[in-house]
C-alpha cells in the first residue's frame, strides 16, 4: 500500500487482522494500527497493509 494513501481513521487489513489507522510514521514507513477486537496498538510496515474499501468507520466487517 502507498503511504500517501493512508489517512488516520482509515480501516485497513494485514496478516494481523483488521485495524484502524491511528498514526502514520513517514520516517519509518509504518502505520500505528489499533486492532478492533482487543484495541491493542501495533506498528506495521505500510507494505504489509491492504486497503479494504468495503471497511468503513464504525464497521469493522465487510458488507
Amino acid at each position: 500500500m502507498d503511504i500517501n494513501h493512508l489517512t488516520t481513521g482509515m480501516w485497513v487489513e494485514s496478516h494481523h487482522g483488521v485495524g484502524k489507522v491511528i498514526g502514520i510514521d513517514h520516517q519509518y514507513h509504518s502505520a500505528i494500527i489499533e486492532h478492533g477486537q482487543d484495541h491493542q496498538l501495533q506498528s506495521i510496515d505500510v507494505a504489509d497493509l491492504i486497503e479494504q474499501p468495503q471497511l468503513h468507520n464504525g464497521c469493522e466487517r465487510y458488507y
